[in-house]
């Protein structure tokens, strides 16, 4: 495995030569290392002699093993991305139901199949950031124009004053900055934010938190960022043409995720 400084490791549990290959070379390009293990039993063995993961991306073939990989996963804080068949979502929602995910670092974040070469990379992606956040937050700080966000205290200062948001808000608005100008669909944002929840599309729950960001980061009109609510859709942060320059967000180690909603327009017009 490549120990190159600054590289993520990732464990790939029942993948096919195929979807190994695939996926591989896929977090190649955005910086991580991919390690394939036959089984469940061969990758428990590795950590149990030391070698460090910082993720584990699981095809649910072996559910018998399944208890015992999240067991460990939670005890070393590695986050989980799991792809499993339409059959065994009931089957996972109801064990993430009955176990929780609430962990530092040991998140679990699903997706059925099929599922394609980029949704595995957005995923991923999101799993390391949400985990290196939830382990390292002083880690987190960026900057767009005049917001700048503190992992550290959930703050983000604006203009001098410090304004506090809720975890689940600091996320969202993260989120919303690192993608502006691009439209983030509502099942995107639900399964990224609420990955540990049964959360329907009709639910409030991300309308509520969207509300609270607008108000608390006065992002409305005549603002330097105006959040748009696209009906039947989702959410857009639109930068305002003549206000200040958007400046780079701060490095915090992970490359730049501008494009990750990019498959979702993708998919849509392809089925058009």
């Amino acid at each position: 495995m490549n120990n190159a400084q600054g590289s993520r490791h990732v464990a790939m549990v029942g993948c096919d030569k195929a979807q190994a290959k695939a996926w591989g070379q896929r977090l190649q390009q955005i910086g991580c290392t991919s390690a394939p293990f036959d089984s469940s039993a061969d990758f428990l063995s590795a950590v149990t002699n030391g070698a460090p993961f910082d993720l584990l991306l699981v095809v649910l073939k072996d559910e018998g093993a399944w208890p015992v990989l999240t067991a460990m996963c939670k005890a070393l804080r590695i986050p989980i991305f799991l792809v499993v068949n339409a059959l065994q979502r009931d089957l996972l929602n109801e064990v993430l139901a009955v176990t929780g995910n609430d962990s530092p670092g040991a998140g679990i974040d699903f997706a059925v199949l099929p599922v394609d070469d980029f949704e595995v990379e957005l995923r991923v992606r999101e799993a390391l950031r949400r985990n290196e956040t939830l382990l390292h937050p002083l880690s987190v700080s960026a900057l767009f124009g005049s917001y700048h966000f503190l992992g550290s205290r959930k703050v983000v200062v604006h203009h001098g004053s410090e304004i506090r948001l809720k975890p689940r808000e600091f996320e969202l608005a993260l989120l919303l900055f690192r993608n502006a100008g691009r439209l983030l669909e509502r099942e995107w944002l639900l399964a990224s934010l609420w990955v540990d929840s049964r959360i329907e599309r009709k639910s409030r729950v991300l309308d509520c938190c969207v509300a609270n960001i607008r108000r608390k980061l006065s992002l409305h009109k005549e603002s330097e960022f105006v959040l748009h609510s696209v009906y039947g859709r989702g959410y857009e942060l639109r930068h305002v043409p003549g206000s200040a320059g958007l400046p780079a967000m701060a490095d915090s180690g992970f490359p730049d995720t501008s494009n990750e909603p990019t498959w979702l327009e993708e998919t849509e017009r392809s089925r058009a």
